[in-house]
């Protein structure tokens, strides 16, 4: 049984598919990294998930259950953290929780020990008594995390969490999902920050204009581009204006050009400015990805399936 199984969700608005046919899955204790560009889809997927709108066409399908047809059930066992999470600000951190404690139905010696358990997780007990109005955004963000873990949930959804706080909290925040991940809790973070996501995930997905481009482990990812993108350091110490091939991407940093092409062209590099200076390197994963969801010359408009991670 898995936690989170996606089949073929679409969501239309106004006659467009912002989500289209998506298919993913995440195995228990999973962290699966859903990234993409603002507009690509990432918040609607995450929407449908929740139960906040409904899809078109397509399941959802968690821990066993069918979200179509047991939807209380399913709100109940995942929890929710999105950016600018709200608040009763006129109230303390304290207040806030056990307000939503108790509309979760817990009682009252199991609502106290959560609430304490969840504040001190995201180190916040000794804040506890202070007016939320009163917090930095980092430390909302923190206790909306203690808000999606009061009542014990085993799925978790991020949605764009860290928009908008300082380094400190970003990595507050990772920390609190490699713990989460320890203990066995299966997280999906949608993010358009690939340096969080790829720290912290198990697997990615790619989002471009509501596809999914791309599934499947950083590694995994980048080596099904072998044969399809390439890159060369040309140690010419002073940006050069024209290589003599097409290029996708060319750009001048630490006395040497960095050249993305869609095929293959050492051989016309190493003519050109001779085979000592050029070398042929693996792309980063971050180059990949802004190539698969770029405009330019021979960029992805097709599905990469890697079958560690796609269905």
């Amino acid at each position: 049984m898995l936690p989170i199984d996606v089949e073929k969700l679409t969501k239309v608005y106004d006659k467009r598919a912002v989500v289209d046919e998506v298919t993913f899955s995440v195995p228990e204790g999973h962290v699966f990294g859903l990234l993409g560009p603002n507009g690509s889809g990432k918040t609607t997927t995450i929407k449908m998930l929740t139960g906040l709108i409904r899809s078109n066409s397509g399941s959802i399908r968690m821990l066993g259950m069918d979200l179509a047809k047991q939807p209380i059930k399913i709100k109940a066992a995942i929890g929710h953290v999105y950016a600018n999470m709200a608040f009763y600000s006129h109230m303390s951190a304290l207040d806030n929780l056990m307000f939503l404690g108790r509309l979760y139905g817990l009682g009252r010696k199991r609502l106290k020990d959560r609430v304490r358990a969840t504040l001190d997780f995201v180190e916040l007990w000794d804040e506890r008594k202070k007016k939320v109005g009163a917090y930095s955004q980092g430390m909302k963000q923190r206790l909306g995390i203690a808000r999606a873990l009061i009542h014990e949930p085993q799925i978790l959804l991020f949605d764009e969490a860290t928009n908008g706080i300082d380094v400190q909290g970003v990595n507050a925040i990772r920390d609190m999902v490699y713990q989460l991940r320890s203990e066995n809790k299966t997280i999906l973070i949608a993010s358009h920050q690939l340096g969080e996501i790829e720290l912290v995930s198990d697997s990615i997905g790619l989002l471009k204009s509501g596809r999914l481009i791309a599934v499947g482990t950083p590694h995994d990812i980048k080596t099904s581009l072998n044969g399809i993108l390439y890159k060369y350091v040309i140690r010419v110490p002073q940006p050069i204006q024209d290589f003599g091939v097409e290029v996708v991407e060319k750009r001048f940093a630490k006395d040497c050009n960095i050249v993305l092409a869609a095929t293959a062209v050492e051989t016309q590099l190493a003519q050109r400015f001779g085979a000592d200076l050029v070398e042929a390197v693996d792309p980063t994963l971050e180059e990949a990805f802004l190539w698969m969801l770029g405009d330019s010359p021979g960029s992805m408009n097709h599905e990469i399936s890697v079958s560690s991670a796609a269905k």
